[in-house]
């Protein structure tokens, strides 16, 4: 499974947030902020490595949670090279805002 599947995945609706080490695997929080809780975790440094967290502080319910710990296994086991690149779009979009900025457009 690559990166690009995990996204656009037809039956369950995933939000992923992506650092440098890790994509974590998101769901809306009971808090009425409205934020977003790491459900599950997955290395991208290391294969095999993945972490299912606890889901009772979210929206979701026990199969969707479920669902997520599958779609993470799924990745995890894909090794590394196969998973595709990540562009972390929030990075670029500061890096962009930056040099606007420098240009005197922005």
């Amino acid at each position: 499974m690559t990166y690009e599947e995990l996204k656009n995945q037809k039956d369950f609706n995933v939000n992923l947030n992506y650092s440098f080490n890790e994509v974590a695997i998101l769901a809306p929080s009971l808090d009425v902020f409205g934020s977003v809780e790491p459900i599950v975790t997955i290395s991208k440094t290391e294969p095999f490595n993945y972490h299912p967290r606890d889901y009772r502080d979210t929206v979701l319910d026990l199969e969707d949670w479920r669902e997520a710990v599958k779609l993470a296994q799924e990745l995890a086991l894909t090794p590394l090279n196969e998973r595709g690149k990540v562009i972390n779009h929030d990075w670029v979009k500061r890096a962009q805002k930056s040099l606007r900025g420098i240009l005197g457009r922005g």
